[in-house]
């Protein structure tokens, strides 16, 4: 009998991934075009097809105050007292208002609603402010992550905002580092340094040793010792993720201790290349949807119903 329903509930999940593909037809292009097979959105398996379930079902409402890059300094301060992040000198929601002759530290202009919206003024001295406001302005015109169907960007209040650059011993260019936290535990690292001319990249298990894989096109050949604030940085990540089944917390260091970065809900927007691909299966299995918002709060009949589909396929324990 339970042969029979497992078959049964299979059938359904393979018949609702048609219909997922039919109506999510640009996520479902962009995949095959990048991981050159069509993805399984109803019964997610891998890392990435995951994220991509996540984008179509689990608007989770605390997405966008973790997106949110004034909110979620707000989350590190209540939650670890003792993180640092980088000093907002300035916010507002016109671009127009920013006080560029008070400004005498670097700092980074940035927009609280997006990724890729800033701007970096190492030397105060040196800077083109009627370039800064022309780009902020139109970066708060946008819906950040329309395209993508990020969806919990458009959720978040456009504000434009300064913050103090951190890194001065790195020449205010931190290496950045990102923990991916599934199921409470870091599961990998990876590393980003050189930004202004050539990103390098690594990728590490949270030991510090190096992974045997590449991400799509970028250089991941870089050879970099661990930080000195590593078990902190590892503390303070597993803290603040341990609150979703799966986040990624970044974080730069400075002086040898860490300082947050950003929180990031759709790493690479669910098209990371991981190769050999089977790391993007085995990051797939640590990785249990059981746990997101949606399915541990079902918002709805169907909910309900497509919950004990995938429990009754074996998708989802029992």
């Amino acid at each position: 009998m339970h042969r029979v329903k497992r078959s049964a509930a299979r059938a359904c999940l393979l018949l609702l991934n048609v219909v997922l593909l039919v109506r999510y037809r640009r996520l479902g292009q962009r995949f095959f075009e990048k991981m050159r097979r069509l993805p399984n959105f109803a019964a997610p398996v891998t890392f990435t097809e995951k994220i991509h379930w996540r984008k179509i079902f689990d608007d989770d409402p605390r997405f966008a105050v973790v997106l949110d890059k004034l909110r979620a300094k707000d989350i590190v301060s209540g939650s670890l007292p003792w993180l640092r992040f980088p000093r907002v000198l300035w916010q507002g929601v016109d671009a127009r208002n920013i006080p560029f002759d008070e400004l005498t530290v670097p700092y980074i202009v940035k927009c609280s609603h997006g990724c890729g919206m800033n701007i970096a003024v190492p030397n105060p001295s040196i800077v083109d402010r009627e370039a800064i406001v022309a780009r902020m302005s139109e970066n708060l015109g946008e819906t950040y992550g329309a395209k993508q169907m990020e969806r919990a960007y458009a959720h978040i209040e456009p504000r434009v905002f300064v913050e103090a650059l951190v890194g001065r011993d790195q020449g205010y260019e931190p290496v950045d580092y990102k923990f991916c936290v599934v199921g409470g535990r870091v599961a990998y690292i990876i590393v980003v340094a050189f930004r202004s001319s050539v990103k390098n990249t690594a990728h590490l298990d949270r030991d510090w040793h190096p992974l045997e894989i590449v991400q799509g096109e970028l250089d991941s050949t870089l050879e970099i010792p661990p930080p000195k604030s590593l078990s902190r940085m590892i503390e303070a990540a597993e803290a603040l993720g341990s609150q979703f089944d799966m986040m990624r917390v970044d974080f730069y260091e400075d002086e040898g201790e860490p300082v947050f970065g950003e929180f990031t809900v759709y790493p690479r927007s669910g098209l990371l290349q991981f190769d050999p691909a089977t790391f993007d299966h085995q990051l797939g299995t640590r990785w249990n949807i059981a746990g997101s918002n949606y399915l541990t709060n079902p918002p709805n009949r169907f909910a309900r119903l497509y919950k004990r589909v995938l429990v009754a396929a074996d998708h989802l324990p029992g």
